[in-house]
């Protein structure tokens, strides 16, 4: 890279404030490998993104209203999530979220249905007073979180559009 190149690519790199010291933001990382999963085929993650359709909306190719719409990171733990699996990345469709909220939206989730409730292992756990350890267990073992009730296990359908 040339003294010219590498100033151009450094001033793109610094005029949207998303490198401090020289270091990178945690919400540019997120916004840039978004833009990646979803337009660049060499992506390791892009068969998942791009290549089922989802893209970027046009206002999002720009970090400044990235930031703008999303904010920043309400705590590190906290990651981009879609709302609907089958649409893109735009500003009605995402929101910061933890792992473990993001858990119920993928696809390969399975939800537990039974009697007055249903949810993700952990919910029913949760909502039957037990670890998840057990609840696992006993449905590993019993086909059912409570002996005598009778319970579904049926894989997560994708969310229609809302």
């Amino acid at each position: 890279m040339t003294p010219e190149q590498r100033a151009i690519w450094l001033a793109g790199r610094t005029k949207h404030g998303a490198y401090s010291g020289g270091v990178e933001k945690p919400e540019h990382y997120v916004w840039r490998t978004m833009l990646a999963r979803c337009s660049n085929p060499a992506s390791q993650h892009y068969k998942y993104y791009g290549a089922r359709g989802i893209t970027v909306c046009k206002r999002w190719l720009k970090y400044e209203n990235f930031i703008a719409d999303m904010g920043d990171r309400p705590t590190p733990k906290h990651s981009l999530e879609r709302l609907n699996n089958n649409q893109g990345y735009k500003p009605s469709n995402c929101v910061w979220a933890l792992a473990s909220e993001q858990q119920r939206n993928k696809s390969s989730t399975y939800v537990y249905k039974g009697p007055g409730f249903s949810g993700t292992l952990v919910e029913c756990a949760a909502h039957l007073n037990m670890s998840k350890e057990l609840a696992w267990w006993r449905w590993r073992t019993w086909g059912t979180f409570i002996k005598g009730e009778r319970w579904l296990r049926q894989k997560k359908m994708p969310l229609k559009n809302k």
